[in-house]
């Protein structure tokens, strides 16, 4: 009997915390994520990326997967990305090496929230996405 009354105040204990939200430990990438929509993204076989800020350009690697709606998307990391206004320009070629898409825009990394904003702001980081014809622009 004496273990069940320890085992039940154990469980009422427990139970009493569930109403609280836990922070794990999930972080956000600083840099900048693209995406490239169908048509277009059927054509490209390699990106670059230059991320210039504050008079400083990088040039991360960018990789680029296949996403579910027939899409490409990857993500290039960009360390000391601050919240502030930055040009990014992105280069697309095909399997043959030509250029499919070399465009500029400019954009401001934003501090992103990936636990909700009780559990405080992640690094910064940008979205561009380029539709299916070529045109970018960035994403909130």
């Amino acid at each position: 009997m004496l273990r069940f009354l320890a085992v039940l105040a154990l469980a009422v204990t427990l139970c009493g915390c569930q109403g609280e939200q836990g922070c794990t430990l999930i972080g956000t990438r600083v840099g900048v994520q693209v995406d490239v929509a169908a048509p277009l993204a059927s054509r490209v076989v390699a990106a670059k990326l230059e991320v210039c800020q504050a008079g400083r350009c990088t040039e991360p690697k960018l990789e680029l997967f296949p996403s579910d709606q027939g899409g490409k998307y990857g993500f290039g990391d960009v360390g000391g990305l601050r919240k502030e206004w930055a040009t990014v320009r992105l280069r697309l070629t095909d399997a043959a090496g030509k250029e499919v898409l070399d465009r500029t825009i400019d954009v401001t990394p934003k501090g992103r929230f990936p636990n909700g904003p009780q559990c405080g702001e992640g690094g910064p980081n940008a979205q561009v996405e380029v539709n299916g014809e070529g045109r970018m622009r960035e994403r909130p």
